[in-house]
């Protein structure tokens, strides 16, 4: 692989991403001194315990993290990016180094600077995100459990200005003082 070029599902135990010894693959380290980047692409099948927490000890964190979703990822341990995103605190991960694997690096490295960023001039698009402490648990593509003790949930979405989710009406008018549009009676 060459710099620049993204290796997905790194914790997948699909392509010897752990040696038989249960140290990271050589390869990985010296792809990633080439400037490979490695993106967690968690899917259906690509993310396993058993895999993420060698590497992750060792000091092997993705530089990206992502859903690969799609229906069979989002029924099952993948659910969605902020259930991934409370994985790699599961692991260990800071709360600012995942923003940054969420956010500003998968801009980078798609090179589409002007996204994943809060400087002047970026379109606004902003995630608030809750973190949650207590007893969380979270799931392996095999179907294996882990248990964490931080949760990042959703709260507010907004994309070019507009809000597009918006868990708990925190930008919506109080329906007290809401200007309700006379409806038409139905036929």
């Amino acid at each position: 692989m060459r710099p620049g070029d993204i290796y997905t599902h790194c914790y997948s135990g699909h392509r010897g991403e752990l040696g038989e010894d249960g140290k990271v693959n050589t390869a990985f380290v010296t792809g990633r001194k080439r400037g490979v980047i490695f993106d967690v692409g968690h899917g259906g099948g690509s993310f396993y315990w058993n895999i993420a927490s060698p590497l992750t000890e060792q000091g092997f964190w993705p530089d990206s993290i992502s859903t690969d979703l799609h229906t069979g990822s989002m029924n099952a341990g993948m659910k969605d990016m902020t259930n991934v995103m409370s994985k790699m605190l599961t692991l260990g991960a800071s709360l600012e180094d995942v923003i940054k694997m969420s956010t500003w690096n998968p801009a980078k490295q798609i090179k589409r600077p002007e996204l994943g960023n809060l400087d002047e001039g970026a379109e606004a698009d902003i995630t608030v995100l809750k973190l949650e402490q207590g007893q969380f648990g979270y799931i392996d593509s095999a179907g294996a459990s882990r248990t964490g003790d931080k949760k990042l949930t959703a709260e507010l979405t907004i994309r070019s200005g507009r809000v597009l989710w918006d868990l708990n009406g925190r930008a919506a008018t109080d329906w007290k003082s809401f200007k309700y549009q006379k409806r038409a009676a139905l036929p």
